[in-house]
């Protein structure tokens, strides 16, 4: 990350160019104005922002900013090394055109919502290729409107305390997770070849497809360092959790209805409270539906991994009459190219949950366990890769959300059947350029490829010793995750307060957030209560777009004291306590909260306040935690304690059907 000299020299021209905060009645808000401001805070920020991973999308980048149905225009020239201009009129040679209604101009640029909020709603159109710049422009203007101190409550005391916090800890970030400069990072651990790509740009990659097959081919349980093996079980014990979790929730009780309609051989075992039998490839994608409704699966650096890589595991060592070894070099085999994956194919619109990755590594996984060589593993990957998937946000507010890596599951599954029974794909599909990489992410040069392969096979990122992988206490948006555990940690000083009196206690939870957090916590509701009434009312709005709101699982966990799959049910969405403590939320997104940093300060009508800051992801806690929750009064505790010793000696079955017995005790 930055170093704290850097920062520090950052702060005095941060602050002169912020100035104090000045509270904006509504009245007096117009876009011009509010461009004004932000080109204005663009002066002291920008040059951070260009040092990270999605500066590429903004920096040095020219937009027409446009309200629609009406003449006024405005050209926002921003520059990487922090310099704005606002001028009047339309530039034929932006990089791309932002088109809003004056509301939500006002809306975003004044803090109330980010620009992810009228595009999921269907009120923000932009083309293809400029859709990355436009909604990342969106999140930053909204980032931005709480520079120095929030748009509503202003507080002169937060700018300073940010920039404090920059100068003597720089941006927070987890052991394990992207560095927030990682550009500058990068720079700097190799500057000659930064130079020479800028003056000789390469025109080659390697032969990724090829390197992927036979490294999943040739991996073998003996190889594995002891981390990787010990992540590998982590991850399966944890999943199983989300799985029985999951399947609890009426989405995944619908998709199995229809699964268990479907009449398929018996191949494989369907985890959860309805458990039966039915086709590997089918078994996959219910148990990823299962894995992933609650967004409860873990991710592996920057990629979700769990509900992909777990379930089509299972599924082709059932199928395949594989080993406990088998199944655990399969798993570590598909984390380690997911990890390379994810980390290449991540733009602003695929990040998270939405990275179009499991094309790639769900096919190696489960040819892996059906015996496929390198060739065959090649075609594999061409196969699942020749329609590629990308996500639309907008379904995840519906049952079908779960299919966000159930299809791909689905579909990697079935491209290893194929390419056992000879049907070839394409072999350098992922590499292509006119090939799969190229098809859903914004690469902006060949040699971010080499990263796809970089380290492959000597260096294990899925060792449990670089903390790459993380896994999930809470289902919730893993951007949330640490304000979600600072809230949670303020709950227990309110233990003694009866639940009805809550509302009446709380007089302001203001918690600062991460941009990361900013970015997606008001994306379905436009930070208002309207979410609600959708979920009332439309058959295609379900609990899952609270588990993105920014205030729903604040005020649940608060409420509650625990932030669970219990937490999603319409008892307590729309339990009047719960919607009470919404009104008493804040949400302040703040540039020195870094990625996944949270604070959150808890005002109470006796004039106590209290403070939790929380710098990482909540990890450390015992993962079986995940499984007791999930199970509870599905399975009896013995039952809970018989999968953990099964998972703890995994490499001791001599076939992944033995285990899954121990795993899916209803099915006996």
């Amino acid at each position: 990350g930055a170093s704290a000299a850097g920062l520090a020299a950052i702060a005095a021209p941060v602050r002169e160019a912020f100035g104090q905060p000045l509270p904006i009645p509504a009245e007096s808000r117009t876009v011009e104005a509010g461009l004004a401001l932000f080109a204005q805070r663009w002066r002291g920020a920008g040059a951070i922002i260009a040092t990270t991973h999605y500066g590429q999308f903004v920096a040095d980048k020219v937009f027409n900013c446009r309200v629609a149905g009406q003449p006024r225009s405005f050209v926002l020239r921003l520059a990487s090394a922090g310099s704005a201009e606002l001028t009047p009129g339309v530039d034929p040679f932006r990089h791309a055109d932002m088109i809003l209604s004056e509301e939500d101009w006002l809306g975003v640029l004044y803090g109330d919502y980010s620009g992810l909020a009228p595009l999921m709603d269907g009120a923000l159109f932009p083309a293809r290729d400029g859709a990355n710049k436009v909604a990342l422009l969106g999140i930053f203007m909204y980032t931005f409107a709480h520079l120095p101190a929030g748009s509503t409550r202003p507080d002169p005391e937060l700018l300073v305390r940010s920039l404090a916090g920059l100068a003597q800890y720089g941006l927070p970030a987890c052991q394990g997770s992207p560095s927030t400069t990682d550009e500058l990072d990068g720079f700097q651990q190799n500057p000659e070849r930064a130079l020479r790509d800028a003056v000789q740009p390469p025109n080659s990659v390697p032969p990724v497809t090829r390197r992927y097959a036979e490294f999943t081919a040739g991996l073998r349980y003996e190889q594995l360092p002891p981390g990787t093996v010990l992540s590998a079980k982590e991850q399966i014990l944890g999943t199983l959790g989300a799985m029985y979790a999951g399947s609890r929730m009426e989405p995944g009780r619908k998709f199995a209805r229809a699964v268990r309609g479907f009449g398929d051989r018996a191949e494989a075992s369907i985890v959860g409270r309805d458990s039966f039998r039915t086709s590997a490839r089918h078994a996959a994608l219910l148990n990823s539906v299962h894995a992933q409704i609650l967004d409860w699966d873990d991710w592996v650096f920057i990629a979700h991994s769990g509900a992909a890589v777990v379930p089509a595991a299972l599924a082709a060592a059932e199928l395949g009459r594989a080993s406990g070894r088998e199944l655990i070099a399969a798993v570590v085999a598909g984390n380690e190219i997911l990890a390379r994956t994810g980390e290449v194919l991540t733009d602003v619109l695929h990040a998270g949950n939405a990275m179009p990755t499991h094309q790639i590594e769900v096919p190696l996984v489960a040819g892996r366990l059906l015996g496929l060589g390198v060739e065959q593993l090649q075609d594999a990957v061409g196969i699942a890769c020749t329609q590629p998937q990308v996500t639309s946000i907008p379904a995840w507010t519906a049952d079908a959300k779960g299919l966000l890596s159930g299809w791909p599951v689905l579909t990697g599954v079935e491209a290893a059947l194929f390419a056992r029974a000879g049907i070839s794909g394409r072999r350098d599909i992922v590499e292509s350029p006119a090939g799969y990489a190229y098809r859903v992410s914004e690469i902006a040069s060949p040699a971010r490829l080499e990263r796809l392969v970089d380290g492959l096979g000597t260096t294990w990122r899925f060792d449990s010793s670089r903390h790459e992988l993380f896994t999930k206490r809470y289902p919730v948006d893993g951007f949330q995750i640490t304000a979600a555990q600072a809230v949670l940690e303020l709950a227990k000083e309110l233990r003694g307060t009866p639940r009805e009196r809550l509302p009446d206690q709380v007089r302001r939870l203001s918690v600062r957030i991460p941009w990361t957090m900013a970015a997606t916590a008001t994306m379905m509701s436009r930070g208002g209560k309207e979410i609600y009434e959708r979920i009332r009312t439309r058959p295609d709005w379900t609990y899952m777009p609270l588990i993105f709101d920014g205030k729903y699982p604040l005020a649940a966990a608060l409420a509650e004291g625990r932030l669970t799959w219990r937490e999603y049910r319409p008892k307590v969405i729309f339990d009047p306590v719960v919607q009470a403590l919404i009104d008493r939320i804040e949400l302040v997104p703040d540039l020195a909260m870094g990625g996944m940093g949270a604070e959150a300060r808890l005002e109470l009508a006796d004039g106590r306040s209290l403070v939790n800051r929380q710098d990482c992801v909540a990890t450390g806690f015992p993962v079986r935690e995940k499984l007791d929750v999930g199970a509870e009064g599905l399975l009896s505790k013995r039952q809970i304690a018989a999968i953990v010793k099964a998972v703890d000696r995994l490499e001791r079955f001599a076939d992944v059907r033995e285990f899954m017995k121990v795993a899916v005790p209803r099915l006996r």
